[in-house]
């Protein structure tokens, strides 16, 4: 009867839970290549350990993070009991794994462990459920669906200890087993109470009974319903923690513009990678919760991209289109497409959502199963810009002054390089000899008033550590980073294919820019186009030359401040600490703000969004509340990054208090602060 009528559960449970495992596996296998996910096994599993199995992440935020460690440990060390359940459907109730009997030295250890864990399990379903209900945060968002999985998952615990305290309460019947109650901790007790219930042996031995059976169709019968549900990350997280990118964060793709690849219309043109993040969401909300559009009420909302996608796919026959697509692609014909493209299907990837993005990453720093949200975005802007036309209108005008003039305000070209006449600094096209570095002044340090004193600032500090440097000046185009984050892939590639031949020209080995857009693009992406450089960021230099002893600083007045994480400084490229030790060394005392590093706020500029209009909140002005939050308010505010500065600068100029707060650049303090040797003056080496 056991063997039987476990065969059947089995059967049933399995061919519920492979059909939907092959449906969900065969859409993956058709769809679009993705990069590369299983280059460096050895980096990938100590990521499996850190952020899978120790859920680094998930742990960020206490309680939500201990809530679900608990549950997931413990699912973790009850798969062992889980195994042994099932086959005890074919080996009888007595059955156990080799050295997992109860009264060997393994097997009680692993009780012991095993009955700590179903209480934290249990502890874990308590915490969450009175989140849910009774608490109730902005996210998680309410959902049924999560509550008849936590109920489910308590009950598998509870089943669990009434059988093994029926178990505890049967062998107290027969003999007296004290040397089981160190591993048994809590059915032992269980178990006692049952019998000072006066339940009899028969009544134990039928209840153990129906707890086992209701165990095993509650194991498996969970497990069949998880492909079904918005629960399937149980199965599929650890794996894409696996498959993290490797590859730079701050690295696009590079369509084919021949092939006429311009972006993505419909659910076909992801690839397999995308719909196994949709596979993977736990639907947290951290994404939500972080980014910086969605604070400020745009419709920006990372988590239902994921979710309506998602659903797309799975649900709505975007499945079987998918299979359609490949199917006209490898007989060579045009896949038949739906009438209106995806954008227009979809709220979460409307136009206005899709552009209220400023690419800031804060979403995927927080998912705990790495998603990525960013190029799915990009992918969906180019098809809108490259395609449709449709953006911002007034992106027009900086599209066309970047195709014109090779930067967004339109300026002539030919003058890019008027600022450093005053300081005699030759462009490469002189031949200004050996160098030590190429200084990547880009378009604001070239033609930005305010930021042309951060280009000074640094030049300043570069001739007092005695560098040899020289620019590129009217070669200089924009590095197209506007561009391509924008959508507009197409102009992109024609101003990088024009830089990186002009750096290459004349052998260049190591560029020094104060941009972080400008940094990322040239150190990230221009690999894509033969242009392999040694690329740092002005605060990286800083550093550098304060640890070589090259430049010094003379601390002045002690001022309060705080320091702007610029996110292609920080998320895309690890930039923390060294911008942060330049402005302490010059004599800043620095408080950090509540969301700085790996959490901290955008400025709002990021993604193109520096030139278009934004309506409502300001983030900028967030950003800027976020520093009149600290407990001392700080009189300066610096940042390492054009785009920022000026963000920072507006915001503080809106609420009038440039008389309290200055706006500086990193480089800027580190200038002033300088030690200048003697042979420093008006004019010196290059």
């Amino acid at each position: 009867m056991r063997i039987v009528g476990t065969l059947i559960i089995m059967a049933v449970t399995g061919y519920f839970f492979i059909k939907q495992m092959m449906r969900l596996w065969g859409y993956m296998q058709v769809a679009q290549k993705s990069p590369e996910r299983f280059d460096k096994p050895g980096e990938r599993i100590v990521d499996l350990i850190y952020y899978g199995f120790l859920q680094r992440r998930l742990l960020n935020r206490a309680y939500g993070g201990s809530m679900h460690v608990m549950i997931f440990w413990g699912f973790c060390v009850l798969a062992i009991a889980n195994l042994t359940l099932i086959l005890r459907g074919f080996r009888g109730p007595e059955f156990s794994l080799p050295f997992l009997a109860e009264n060997e030295p393994v097997g009680m250890v692993y009780n012991a462990i095993k009955e700590v864990f179903m209480a934290m399990v249990m502890l874990g379903v308590g915490m969450a459920l009175y989140r849910r209900l009774i608490w109730r945060p902005r996210f998680p968002e309410p959902s049924n669906e999560a509550l008849i999985i936590l109920v489910i998952i308590g009950s598998l615990m509870l089943v669990e200890f009434v059988q093994g305290g029926c178990a505890m309460a049967l062998k107290n019947i027969t003999a007296s087993d004290t040397e089981l109650i160190p591993s048994h901790l809590f059915t032992y007790r269980i178990g006692q109470g049952f019998l000072n219930m006066g339940l009899e042996q028969g009544t134990l031995e039928t209840t153990q009974e129906v707890a086992w059976w209701i165990n095993l169709m509650l194991v498996l019968g969970f497990g069949a319903y998880l492909p079904y549900s918005k629960h399937f990350h149980i199965i599929t997280s650890l794996p894409n923690v696996f498959m993290r990118r490797k590859y730079p964060y701050g690295q696009l793709t590079k369509p084919d513009m021949e092939k006429e690849e311009f972006g993505i219309a419909q659910i076909d043109g992801f690839n397999w990678k995308n719909m196994f993040d949709w596979y993977s969401c736990t639907e947290c909300g951290r994404c939500t919760s972080q980014c910086p559009a969605f604070a400020s009420g745009k419709p920006l909302h990372p988590k239902k991209i994921t979710e309506q996608l998602r659903d797309e796919l799975v649900d709505n026959k975007g499945g079987e289109f998918v299979k359609k697509s490949a199917e006209a692609r490898a007989k060579g014909e045009t896949p038949e497409a739906p009438e209106t493209i995806i954008q227009d299907r979809l709220s979460a990837i409307s136009e206005e959502a899709l552009f209220s993005c400023t690419t800031c990453r804060a979403c995927e720093e927080a998912c705990p199963v790495f998603i990525e949200y960013v190029q799915e975005i990009i992918d969906m802007r180019r098809y809108l810009v490259q395609v449709e036309g449709r953006f911002p209108k007034e992106v027009e005008r900086s599209f066309k002054n970047m195709e014109n003039n090779y930067n967004p305000w339109g300026f002539g070209f030919a003058t890019r390089g008027d600022w450093a006449k005053e300081f005699d600094i030759k462009e490469l096209s002189e031949d200004p000899g050996e160098l030590d570095v190429v200084f990547w002044v880009g378009c604001a340090g070239s033609f930005d008033e305010r930021n042309k004193k951060v280009t000074a600032a640094l030049v300043k500090v570069m001739k007092a550590a005695g560098l040899r440097f020289a620019i590129l000046g009217k070669e200089e185009a924009c590095t197209g980073d506007p561009a391509r984050r924008i959508g507009n892939e197409y102009l992109y590639q024609v101003l990088a294919e024009q830089n990186v031949t002009a750096l290459n020209q004349y052998n260049v080995k190591k560029i020094v820019t104060a941009c972080p857009h400008c940094f990322n693009t040239i150190k990230n992406e221009y690999t894509q186009f033969g242009g392999n450089y040694e690329v740092i960021h002005h605060t990286e230099l800083i550093h550098q030359l304060m640890n070589e002893g090259k430049i010094k600083l003379k601390p002045g007045t002690v001022l309060d401040a705080t320091f702007h994480d610029s996110c292609y400084l920080g998320r895309y490229n690890d930039i923390y600490e060294q911008p942060r030790e330049a402005l302490q060394s010059a004599g800043l005392r620095l408080q950090e703000m509540g969301p700085s590093r790996s959490t901290g706020r955008c400025c709002g500029a990021g993604g193109g969004r520096m030139w278009m209009e934004e309506h409502g909140t300001k983030v900028n002005d967030m950003r800027l509340g976020d520093a009149l939050a600290l407990a001392v308010q700080p009189k300066v505010i610096a940042s390492a990054c054009p785009f920022c500065l000026t963000m920072l600068s507006d915001a503080v100029s809106t609420k009038d208090l440039q008389d309290k707060i200055q706006t500086r650049d990193v480089v800027e303090i580190v200038a002033e602060a300088l030690v200048l040797p003697a042979e420093v003056g008006g004019s010196s080496a290059h």
